[in-house]
């Protein structure tokens, strides 16, 4: 009699858990216990990035030239040994070994020369801007002709843009800064929305637990 009444009794506990089994409830449990370490973690990590950002802009700017330099060095290694490979079983891939040496000494100069090479990068960005600017200053001009659109506000643009890339012609380094404040109050932004992401599953966890 004790062990049918402890099965009756294990059975009635299953029946209550059953009862009281919130699908929704598990659901949100499992995703706050997934999600929230990595949110607090992200959010950390890209604000503690941004603020170093904002405080030493060119050390920060050297570091990531350097990263670079590793990363092309590393790349042009990688393509070099996969160009000599294929160049031996297939008697080609010579392309390969050219572009991976090449590779290899731009990385070195990165790494060596941090502030020339920072330099040429924005040069050209300022290149392919000063392009792009003279494109919408053409559109806009042909806008005037034909009294089509905003042509006013396009030309104005047309002409601040032109403006900006020859600034940053004469001053390069200080486009560079301005790369890395701007790099900085993405990862800020990025920070700000890991954190409301957070309050949010927060907030639905306690919800669904009440």
């Amino acid at each position: 009699m004790p062990s049918v009444k402890s099965e009756n009794n294990k059975k009635s506990s299953k029946r209550a858990s059953r009862a009281n089994y919130n699908p929704i409830a598990s659901s949100v449990k499992r995703l706050y216990n997934k999600s929230a370490p990595l949110l607090i973690c992200e959010a950390l990590l890209f604000g503690i990035a941004a603020i170093l950002m904002i405080i030493k802009p060119v050390a920060i700017l050297t570091a990531l030239t350097f990263v670079i330099g590793i990363a092309l060095v590393l790349f042009g290694l990688y393509r070099t040994i996969a160009g000599f490979v294929v160049s031996r079983d297939a008697g080609g891939g010579w392309f390969d070994v050219l572009f991976g040496l090449l590779t290899v000494v731009l990385g070195v100069l990165f790494c060596i020369y941090p502030v020339g090479s920072v330099a040429a990068m924005v040069y050209i960005f300022v290149i392919l801007f000063m392009l792009r600017a003279l494109l919408s200053l053409i559109f806009s001009i042909n806008m005037i002709r034909a009294r089509v659109g905003h042509y006013w506000f396009d030309l104005i643009m047309s002409i601040i843009l032109i403006g900006l890339a020859i600034f940053l012609m004469f001053y390069p380094m200080a486009g560079a800064v301005v790369m890395i404040y701007y790099l900085a109050v993405t990862l800020l932004l990025y920070a700000a929305a890991d954190v409301y992401m957070y309050i949010e599953i927060l907030r639905l966890k306690r919800l669904v637990n009440d």
